[in-house]
């Protein structure tokens, strides 16, 4: 399987183009901005039917894709958890829609 990765402004509409394709995929939130620190998480939400992506909140709402929170997307989990682990940094799955997503390694 494939990463498919949008890291700016500018990848809005296919962001939303591919979760209308991939319904039963799974969108990685990367966050950039405080990756150095122990309370960031990088989160693992469903690609559709996740409030946290239907609704984000009022800050960036018109802006789902940004430089500080790009969206890497897979039909497989196990993708996006390998590349987690490859970079050593954190991840969990989304607490709202609760992906079904192992949080151990794969490799």
């Amino acid at each position: 399987m494939a990463i498919e990765r949008f890291e700016d402004e500018s990848a809005v509409k296919e962001y939303a183009e591919w979760r209308k394709k991939n319904p039963h995929g799974y969108v990685l939130n990367i966050n950039i901005k405080n990756q150095g620190e122990s309370k960031c998480i990088n989160i693992i939400h469903r690609a559709s039917r996740c409030a946290s992506l239907d609704s984000p909140p009022i800050v960036n709402r018109d802006r789902p894709v940004t430089a500080e929170h790009p969206k890497l997307c897979s039909t497989d989990a196990k993708d996006l958890i390998n590349e987690m682990l490859d970079k050593n940094l954190p991840y969990k799955p989304c607490g709202r829609c609760k992906p079904e997503i192992l949080t151990t390694s794969f490799k």
